[in-house]
């Protein structure tokens, strides 16, 4: 059962890019799906009162939890949103219980539309080996990036402190007599 459309919600919300290739598209910031799991959630109350069917709400939420339980804060932003979104993460391998951004209620509706999954789990588990080549190349960036800055301060530095010289210091200029000097020619 594997979704063929995702709709994120994002507009108005914080994004982060960090790359600085053009085009890349990168996943909001954490409180920002709590926000699109909110959003969701009063789509699907409504549809329910409305008695409208709300099973594309319904698998949108599951698949906007599933893509949050990935990776923690400052990880989830420096992955490129298409790596996730290609992900399998369909709600009979992922189920519902192991993600944070559901709730009692959110499961309750999954299992009346779709019975019980095969399993629970996350993201992160399922696709630990990507996770672990994403944190490689997340950690490698960071120290690349680091080693940018710290040229860019030390080279900066450096070549300000070696061009300068301080000059020989001059003597000073002698005192001059106030009013009092001239009249006892002290």
């Amino acid at each position: 059962m594997k979704t063929a459309f995702l709709f994120l919600p994002t507009a108005g919300l914080p994004m982060i890019s960090l790359s600085s290739a053009p085009g890349v598209r990168r996943l909001p910031l954490p409180a920002a799906w709590r926000e699109m799991a909110i959003a969701l959630r009063t789509k699907i109350r409504t549809a329910r009162k409305e008695k409208v069917g709300y099973e594309d709400l319904l698998r949108e939420l599951h698949h906007l939890a599933a893509m949050a339980s990935y990776a923690g804060y400052g990880i989830i932003q420096r992955v490129p949103y298409a790596r996730v979104a290609a992900l399998d993460l369909s709600y009979d391998r992922v189920g519902f219980d192991q993600l944070l951004l559901l709730g009692a209620t959110d499961g309750k509706w999954m299992r009346e539309l779709w019975g019980e999954p095969s399993a629970h789990s996350t993201a992160a588990v399922l696709y630990a080996d990507m996770l672990a080549a994403d944190l490689k190349r997340i950690d490698a960036d960071k120290e690349r990036e680091d080693a940018e800055r710290m040229d860019l301060l030390f080279g900066e530095l450096s070549s300000k402190t070696g061009v300068e010289s301080r000059p020989d210091p001059q003597p000073l200029p002698p005192k001059r007599r106030g009013l009092l000097g001239w009249l006892f020619a002290r």
